[in-house]
This record gives structure tokens, C-alpha cells and sequence, in this order.
């Protein structure tokens, strides 16, 4: 499933939602409708389906997006929350921009992998982690079955942004980063983006009074990200 929306002849804003959601969520059906009314940029969205692709699969079918748009567009904005930014991050760090000026993250996922680590266990996930069989997990009330290559491909192209307190990112990065992260997030904690904050250079980053969801946050600071 995806949409597109044509209202702006020069601007595209590409959204990339998160690990357990689909393009059903409230954050797509605002923006969709925002920019519809203010016709500031066309819109696109997909079912990602993250869990049934390597994360590179899912880089090479963006890239083909961004290229193809890049044609169309001479502005394009790269929309991730969550884990949908942790997709944008490592879109800028491998592999070309063509049109696209802005990373907008929304309660960004700087280490997917390890946070998925940490909630459930290493060792319960041993031989998912050596690419030896699936992984089933429970994110935000939703069954997700990860492919059985998921994390090694992770590991292989080390594609974790943060590791302790080390941030791989460009210093000045290539692109605006414009980052919103709630003080209540128990999913990503707020930690992780005050961390990338403070090495990388981000044009604005809004600490808000929300949980990771951030649906409240996003329509009352949508002009701020803009």
C-alpha cells in the first residue's frame, strides 16, 4: 500500500514510518491532509515492511525512489520516525542525496538493533543474530517475524549509528537535520538524540513534552519542522 499525493510541482516530503506501524498511522494521515490544504509539498508514503527485507534491501529500494523523484523534484524532504529515521540516517551515510535537502526525524532510532538487544535478550537471540533462523518479537503490541538475515546484514554493514558513546554520522552533515524527540519516550530514549545532537551538527532539535509516538507533538510543532 502507498500514496501520493501531488500538490506541489517542486517539493516532495518522502515519509517513512515506523518498525510496527504502516502508512495508516496518525502522523501520515495529518501530514497528508496538512500539505493537501497548504499545498506545500507532494507526498509520498509505502508499507515498508522492514522486518521482511535487510535493512540494504530496503536502502537500494529508497534509493531507486529518490533518484526516480529526484527527476521531478528539485527539493526533496526524507521523513523517519523511528525506526524510519535510522533508514534515513543510513540513506545520507551511503549512499547519494540527488535532490534530497532535509532529514526530518521523529523520535529517531539511532540502534535498532541493539535496542531490539536489550529488550529481549542476546542470548535468546543467538542464532538469529549468527543469520541461522528468524526472530519473532513483540513491538508496540504488534507481531513481527524478522527475517533470518535481518541482523547480520545490520552487524555486516554496520549500519548502528550509535555505539556507546560513539556517533558514526558525518560531523557536518550533507544535509538539514531537523530532529523532535519527546522526554517521555520509553521506546528510544530522549538520551540517545541529546548524544548524536551534541557530535552532529543539526539545524534544530525540539526536546517535547511527549511520548515515542509523538502524535500531539507533531501537529502542534508541523510550522517549526517546516
Amino acid at each position: 500500500m502507498y500514496f501520493y499525493d501531488k500538490n506541489s510541482s517542486r517539493r516532495l516530503w518522502i515519509h517513512l514510518h515506523g518498525l510496527a506501524t504502516n502508512v495508516y498511522g496518525s502522523k501520515i494521515e495529518f501530514l497528508r491532509n496538512y500539505f493537501s490544504e497548504k499545498g506545500l509539498y507532494s507526498f509520498f508514503a509505502m508499507d515498508m515492511d522492514y522486518e521482511k527485507h535487510t535493512t540494504t534491501r530496503t536502502l537500494e529500494l529508497l534509493k531507486v525512489l529518490i533518484a526516480g523523484f529526484s527527476e521531478e523534484y528539485e527539493e526533496i524532504t526524507l521523513c523517519g520516525s523511528s525506526h524510519g529515521a535510522y533508514i534515513a540516517l543510513n540513506y545520507v551515510r551511503f549512499f547519494p542525496l540527488y535532490n534530497l535537502k532535509r532529514l526530518v526525524l521523529l523520535a529517531p532510532s539511532y540502534n535498532t538493533l541493539t535496542l531490539i538487544l536489550e529488550t529481549f535478550g542476546k542470548e535468546s537471540l543467538k542464532d538469529w543474530l549468527e543469520g541461522k533462523r528468524e526472530a519473532t518479537i513483540l513491538e508496540e503490541g504488534r507481531e513481527l517475524t524478522f527475517i533470518k538475515e535481518w541482523a547480520r546484514d545490520i552487524v555486516e554493514k554496520d549500519y548502528e549509528i550509535i555505539e556507546g558513546d560513539k556517533v558514526k554520522f558525518p560531523n557536518e552533515p550533507p544535509v538539514e537535520i531537523v530532529i523532535v524527540h519527546g522526554t517521555r519516550d520509553e521506546i528510544v530514549p530522549i538520551k540517545y538524540s541529546e548524544l548524536f545532537a551534541s557530535k552532529v551538527k543539526v539545524k534544530k532539535f525540539l526536546r517535547v513534552e511527549d511520548d515515542h509516538r509523538l502524535s500531539e507533538s507533531v501537529r502542534r510543532y508541523v510550522e517549526e519542522l517546516l
